[in-house]
């Protein structure tokens, strides 16, 4: 609807700016929920960086996976939508993950316990990103004419003249409200691991049922998309973690 924005003489793509805003909210948030495991504010920073370069890199490499067709069919405009937002937010999980856990490698710290102040702060910058998706016209819902149907104008990336259901403002709503259950959660949890099972659960659970309600160009697998078929096997991590199968491997690492 409004994916870039002109000020002065200057055009700032939309997500990117949201981007911004939620990625510095996570990390305010961030120096909070540190106190849960008396985290250092450098390592907190520092584990943060390493997750924000790994998602970055993992959300633009699965997308590329997934749109390689289209990519291979229109490259005059491959790199602008890489540059405009082109991202797949479970190849960003993944490489966060992946990121984190190699700073928490090289330092010797405890993994799990980052990874349970990350995952509020995660789900709140998801929150934002989710409204930047809705600004830039990706992740578009599904034809619909009820309450809160979307209406795109002519020459926006989604389809015009018809109403659609606001998949990615749906999917914020629901993140805003899991940023405060998960700070709940971590709060009184005494089991580390618990928070980060409980937002791949929940967050698992929720994509793959608002998959149904998209129809923007997705990867599939199957008779599911990409996507669903990822939220299931973030589902089984997440019962892992609920189970202390995680923590209890990090104890046995740990012994050795």
């Amino acid at each position: 609807m409004y994916p870039i924005i002109h000020f002065l003489n200057y055009s700032i793509p939309t997500f990117g700016i949201l981007f911004l805003i939620g990625t510095g909210a996570a990390f305010l948030l961030a120096l909070i929920t540190a106190k849960k495991y008396a985290i250092t504010t450098m390592d907190a920073i520092f584990f943060g960086l390493f997750g924000i370069i790994g998602g970055i890199i993992g959300a633009k490499l699965l997308f590329i996976v997934v749109d390689f067709p289209n990519l291979i069919a229109h490259p005059e405009t491959a790199l602008i939508r890489l540059a405009m937002g082109g991202a797949v937010f479970y190849g960003g999980l993944i490489g966060g993950i992946l990121g984190g856990f190699f700073y928490t490698h090289i330092y010797k710290l405890h993994t799990i316990q980052f990874f349970d102040i990350a995952v509020p702060c995660l789900a709140l910058a998801q929150a934002f990103g989710r409204i930047g998706c809705f600004f830039n016209g990706c992740c578009y819902g599904i034809p619909y004419e009820g309450f809160g149907a979307v209406h795109y104008p002519v020459g926006a990336y989604p389809p015009a003249g018809i109403g659609l259901f606001p998949a990615q403002l749906t999917e914020s709503a629901f993140l805003f409200i899991l940023t405060l259950v998960l700070l709940t959660v971590l709060w009184k949890s005494k089991s580390p691991g618990f928070t980060t099972g409980f937002y791949l659960i929940g967050y698992g659970i929720f994509r793959f049922i608002n998959e149904f309600f998209r129809s923007d160009p997705r990867g599939i697998v199957g008779f599911l998309s990409t996507s669903q078929a990822i939220s299931l096997i973030v589902i089984g991590f997440g019962l892992l973690f609920l189970l202390k199968i995680p923590q209890k491997l990090y104890e046995k690492h740990l012994k050795y």
